[in-house]
């Protein structure tokens, strides 16, 4: 019975993959119906990867406008549908480590300040420190672990926003920077070990 499970699971997981490479291969065609649903698809995740990295909402809502305009301009270039995800969130998270760099150059803003909205990242955070409840009830506690975030190195902070928040795999993660899983591994490592430094006063013993 469990073989019997576990053989539909893996024959619907291959379903849903044959259909979204034709659904990428008609809108390589031109099919205006299928830019859509593409766009359908993956607009929600692409903003919020991209609100990750940058923590307000007007360069997200840029970064995701110029994110998908690439990707329907340079689509017909992707030879091998299967990497379409990837491809994807390489192009998110360079516009938005670019959208940084000229944010910093310009002064950077302000991270939006909404106390009806906590980013996953710092709720994923939360778990490290001594209590996480505090995180949904101290603006100074959110403030700091905003400040770790945003002093962490870009790559660094790109990593540990996939692998935490978005929850990808190493691997995967290795395929969207193009860079080796030793180097995923080693960011990551350094993410870590610098938000403990800089929240050592909250982290669990």
């Amino acid at each position: 019975m469990l073989n019997l499970k576990l053989s539909a699971k893996d024959h619907a997981h291959e379903d849903a993959l044959e259909k979204q490479e034709s659904l990428i291969e008609r809108a390589q065609d031109g099919d205006e119906l299928a830019y859509k649903e593409l766009y359908k698809r993956y607009c929600r995740v692409v903003y919020t990867l991209a609100y990750q990295m940058l923590g307000n909402h007007s360069d997200t809502d840029e970064v995701v406008q110029e994110t998908f305009i690439r990707v329907f301009k340079n689509l017909h270039r992707l030879r091998n549908a299967k990497a379409f995800t990837s491809w994807l969130y390489q192009i998110a998270i360079n516009l938005s480590i670019d959208h940084r760099k000229v944010r910093t150059r310009r002064r950077m803003l302000p991270l939006d300040d909404n106390p009806e909205f906590v980013s996953n990242y710092e709720l994923a955070t939360a778990k490290h420190v001594r209590n996480p409840g505090q995180v949904l009830e101290n603006k100074e506690l959110l403030k700091q672990i905003n400040f770790a975030i945003e002093d962490l190195p870009e790559q660094q902070r790109a990593v540990i926003v996939m692998h935490e928040v978005e929850g990808m795999s190493k691997k995967m993660i290795s395929e969207v920077l193009d860079c080796s899983l030793v180097t995923v591994r080693t960011n990551l490592h350094h993410a870590r070990k610098k938000l403990r430094q800089n929240l050592r006063k909250y982290i669990q013993e």
